[in-house]
């Protein structure tokens, strides 16, 4: 899995391309604790180029939403594909996450 990082205008950006399960959801949560959360104010994943979500990848977004609800942020979900909102709707996730779809 491939992630790039991006920060503007207290907007955390993190990109995913690839597969984000087992092996690679560690790379991720690594990712999102090296950046300081203290002036972000949103984090948005952009999921253009994700190809699949295993339930260790759910975990870490909604690890993600709780630290950032937590602070009165908010976690943005984007260019999420049909594959991965189905994913999303089956566990329920869809009914509190914001997603907007591919």
């Amino acid at each position: 899995m491939q992630i790039t990082t991006n920060i503007s205008n207290h907007n955390l950006i993190i990109s995913l391309s690839g597969r984000l399960d087992t092996i690679t959801s560690p790379q991720l949560e690594e990712e999102i604790n090296r950046n300081s959360f203290d002036e972000i104010e949103t984090v948005t994943l952009n999921m253009r180029a994700l190809e699949y979500i295993s339930s260790a990848g759910l975990r870490v977004v909604l690890k993600l939403h709780k630290k950032m609800t937590a602070q009165g942020g908010q976690l943005k979900l984007i260019n999420v594909n049909d594959m991965i909102m189905e994913i999303f709707t089956m566990t329920g996730m869809d009914s509190f996450l914001e997603i907007d779809k591919a």
